[in-house]
C-alpha cells in the first residue's frame, strides 16, 4: 500500500531512531514508516504527495491541555479584546471607540485587563476600574468588561439596573459582589459572584460559538498546536462541539471538559456521557475550586502581600464530592482548577477519598499554582495529574511579586518539584488569560523562569527544553487520556509540526525565534508559513 504522504530531509531531535533517519511517511492519518529516504521508494506510489522539509525538525504536534479555545476565538470576532491595555484611559477610550463602531450591540462585552500592568493611574494603588469608571463612557448600554484571568469583572449601572442588583441582593456562595464607600455595589464581582450579570446577558448561539471556534483553530495551527482541551463547557458549547465533530469541522483533537456547577447557579448542570472518536473525546468533567492568582481570588492559608486578603474557597465539599461521585459513575474523570495551597489541599483531600473506588479514573489538578511538598507527596501516591501554565511567569509575573510573600514566590508554579515527585505533568496556556499561545513561549518560561520585565521567578523550579517539550507533547496527550498521539512513532496518529529550528539545541533565550514551518494534523497540512 502506497503513502498518503512522505516527508524527506528531516532532522530528528529523537535519539532512538535508526541511524541515518531523515523520513517519514503517513498513511490513512497516520506515521507508517520512519527512516532511511532510500529505504521509502516502495511506499511512494501516484497519488503519494512528497514534502522537502529542507532539514528542518520535526516534532509531535503541540498539545494545549487547557486552553479556552471558544474564548480565544470570541476575542478574535465579536468580544473587544482589551490586553496590552497600559492604563486606565487606555481601556476606557478602547471602550467607547467599539462602542460607537456597534451601536447595534446590546450589551458591549471586553475582556483582558490587567490593572498591575498599567503604566499610570489606578495601577498605582493596584486598584482596577469600578461602575464610575465605565459609566463615563458608556451610560447608555449595559457594560461588562472581563479582568484577564476572568476570576473579576466588572459592569457599569446599566448593567446593574437591568441585573435587579442592589446591595441587600443574595451573593452566591463563593462569590463577592463588592461595595463603595456609598455602600452601594460599585459595579465589580468576583469568582461565582460573576453569574449575577452574565446570567442576563443575551446567550451566543450555535453559530457564534462556530465562528469563534474556527477563528481560534487558525491560531491554534499558526503555533503548531494539533491537539487542545477546552476546560470550561457548557451545554451548549458541548452540544456545538458535537455537531462540528460530526460535520468533520474540527481541525485539531479536542478534549472538552464539560462544567458541573455555573457560576452562581442553583442546579448543576446534567453530567454527560462520556464520548470517543478519532478527533473528539469527552473524558473529564471540570470543577473551580479557588480564583485567579493575579487578582488575588485564589485560596490562600497566608495573607497575600500587605493585605489581609486570602482569596476564595468556591467548592461546597458535599456536594463537590456527590457531583464528582456521580460523574465517576458514568467513568468520566475529574479535574479541578486549584491554584492557591489552600484550595490544592481542600481539592487533594477529596480526590484521596474518589480514589479508594476509583483508583484508575484521572483526577486532574488545573495550574497547581502553590503546593506544599506534603502536596505533591500526596498528589503521587494517588496518582493525581497536573495541567500547569508557565506561561503565567512570564505575562502575569509582575502581579504574583506584588502580591505574592517570599515563601509563596519562591515556590510559585514549581514545576521541576512537582516532576521530581514522579507526577505527570502537562504544560499549558490558559488563553486568553494570557495574550501568548505559543508552546515555545511557555516552554522558554518553564526553562528560564523569566517574566516579561526581565524578573527571574523561582529559578530553582527551572526545567530542560526537553522535558517542557515532553510536557506539551508526550505527556499532554498522557493526561488527556490519547494514548495515539503526542510521539513519532509508527502506528500514532501524523499530527505533527515542523520548525525551523531545533529547540532541543537552541539557546533558551532565543526559543521564540523559532518559526513553525508547517502544522499537520491527521496527516494533512493544515498551515504553512
Amino acid at each position: 500500500m502506497s503513502a498518503d504522504l512522505i516527508i524527506r530531509n528531516i532532522h530528528f531531535p529523537e535519539v532512538d531512531f535508526p541511524e541515518g533517519s531523515d523520513t517519514l511517511a503517513i498513511t490513512a492519518g497516520r506515521i507508517s514508516a520512519i527512516g532511511r529516504h532510500a529505504e521509502f521508494v516502495a511506499l511512494a506510489g501516484p497519488q503519494t504527495q512528497l514534502i522537502d522539509a529542507g532539514h528542518h525538525t520535526l516534532l509531535p504536534g503541540f498539545n494545549d491541555t487547557h486552553i479556552h479555545i471558544w474564548k480565544v476565538g470570541h476575542l478574535k470576532t465579536f468580544m473587544l479584546d482589551l490586553r496590552g491595555t497600559e492604563s486606565l484611559d487606555d481601556m476606557l477610550s478602547r471602550l467607547e471607540i467599539h462602542a460607537k463602531a456597534n451601536p447595534q450591540a446590546k450589551w458591549i462585552i471586553a475582556r483582558g485587563f490587567n490593572e498591575i500592568s498599567w503604566t499610570s493611574g489606578k495601577s498605582t494603588s493596584g486598584k482596577g476600574p469600578d461602575k464610575t469608571d465605565l459609566d463615563r463612557i458608556i451610560p447608555d448600554r449595559p457594560v461588562y468588561v472581563i479582568r484577564t484571568c476572568a476570576h473579576i469583572a466588572v459592569a457599569n449601572t446599566k448593567a446593574l439596573e437591568l441585573a435587579g442588583i442592589r446591595a441587600d441582593s443574595p451573593v452566591p456562595d463563593g462569590g463577592t459582589m463588592y461595595l463603595g464607600t456609598d455602600g452601594k455595589p460599585n459595579g465589580v464581582f468576583a469568582e461565582t459572584a460573576l453569574g449575577m450579570i452574565t446570567r442576563h446577558i443575551p446567550e451566543t448561539s450555535k453559530e457564534e460559538l462556530k465562528t469563534m471556534v474556527r477563528a481560534a483553530t487558525a491560531e491554534l495551527h499558526r503555533y503548531g498546536i494539533t491537539a487542545a482541551t477546552d476546560p470550561a463547557v457548557d451545554p451548549l458549547l458541548l452540544k456545538t462541539y458535537h455537531e462540528m465533530n460530526t460535520a468533520g469541522e474540527l481541525g485539531f483533537r479536542l478534549h472538552a471538559m464539560p462544567m458541573l456547577l455555573p457560576d452562581g447557579g442553583a442546579r448543576p448542570y446534567p453530567i454527560p456521557d462520556p464520548f470517543s472518536s478519532d478527533m473528539f473525546n469527552v473524558n473529564t468533567v471540570k470543577f473551580f475550586s479557588d480564583g485567579g492568582l493575579s487578582g488575588k481570588t485564589s485560596a490562600l492559608k497566608r495573607t497575600y502581600r500587605d493585605s489581609n486578603e486570602k482569596g476564595i474557597l468556591r467548592l461546597e465539599r458535599n456536594l463537590y464530592g456527590s457531583l464528582s461521585r456521580a460523574a465517576m459513575e458514568k467513568g468520566l474523570g475529574i479535574a479541578t482548577h486549584a491554584i492557591g495551597d489552600a484550595a490544592i489541599e481542600y481539592v487533594i483531600d477529596v480526590y484521596k477519598e474518589l480514589h479508594k473506588d476509583y483508583p484508575s479514573l484521572i483526577k486532574r489538578i488545573e495550574h497547581l499554582g502553590l503546593p506544599e511538598k506534603k502536596h505533591l507527596v500526596d498528589m503521587a501516591a494517588h496518582g493525581i495529574a497536573a495541567s500547569m501554565q508557565t506561561i503565567f511567569i512570564s505575562e502575569l509575573g509582575r502581579n504574583f511579586i506584588r502580591y505574592l510573600d517570599d515563601q509563596y514566590l519562591a515556590g510559585c508554579y514549581p514545576v521541576r518539584s512537582v516532576m521530581d515527585h514522579g507526577i505527570l505533568t502537562a504544560l499549558s496556556s490558559d488563553a486568553p488569560v494570557v495574550r501568548d499561545i505559543n508552546p515555545l513561549k511557555g516552554i522558554k518560561a518553564a526553562v528560564t523562569r523569566r517574566t516579561n520585565e526581565g524578573d527571574v521567578i523561582a529559578p530553582a523550579e527551572g526545567i530542560s527544553i526537553a522535558q517542557a517539550l515532553k510536557a506539551y507533547t508526550q505527556d499532554a496527550a498522557s493526561i488527556s487520556g490519547s494514548m495515539d498521539t503526542g510521539r513519532l512513532e509508527v502506528g500514532r496518529y501524523a499530527d505533527l509540526v515542523l520548525l525551523d529550528r531545533d529547540p532541543t539545541t537552541t539557546d533558551p533565550n532565543e526559543l521564540t525565534d523559532i518559526h513553525v514551518k508547517k502544522t499537520i494534523v491527521n496527516g494533512k497540512v493544515v498551515w504553512e508559513s
